[in-house]
């Protein structure tokens, strides 16, 4: 199988298992790239979900995109780009359309799935941040830094503007880091 047929396939599985969006997806996209593939390591898949919530976008579609560039150069990145974003367009487009035509007891069943799948995401986004975290906890100043900047952001203006947090913790990593 050539390189663009496997980041195509890859990203369509990682497309239809992201339930729960954003980053309840990490550890679905972690497994399937740091782990089935060896496509990167612990470190470099910290560093790109890093990357990927700093850049506007979700972060299955910023993941798909460097790593097909990594891998295949423009066109992987197009590749894995297409393939994250077409399957859950597609499933979307088809379970809006079914529901759409269904009665009232079948639009409140989907209700009582859609409350009970809530543990689950947040079990999921927990795995999420442990996959992030998991490969700095070596560093004792990366777990100071992560305090300091979680208590800062309790303030007003970090509230208000959370691009500010942004820039002062990717300033002072520079800094200090």
């Amino acid at each position: 199988m050539s390189v663009l047929s496997v980041l195509f396939f890859t990203f369509i599985r990682i497309g239809l298992g992201a339930f729960g969006g954003g980053l309840a997806t990490i550890p679905f996209i972690h497994h399937e790239l740091v782990v089935s593939h060896a496509w990167l390591t612990e470190r470099e898949f910290a560093e790109v979900v890093s990357l990927a919530q700093m850049t506007p976008g979700p972060v299955a579609v910023n993941a798909a995109t460097y790593v097909g560039y990594r891998l295949a150069g423009f066109a992987g990145s197009l590749t894995a780009t297409i393939a994250v974003v077409a399957a859950p367009l597609a499933l979307v487009s088809a379970a809006a359309w079914l529901l759409s035509r269904a009665s009232g007891r079948t639009k409140a069943w989907a209700e009582r799935v859609q409350r009970a799948l809530r543990p689950v995401v947040a079990a999921m986004l927990f795995g999420a941040f442990w996959m992030v975290v998991r490969p700095l906890t070596k560093d004792w100043r990366l777990w100071l830094f992560t305090l300091v900047f979680f208590g800062i952001s309790r303030f007003s203006p970090f509230r208000k503007y959370p691009q500010l947090l942004l820039v002062a913790a990717g300033t002072a990593g520079t800094i200090l880091l």
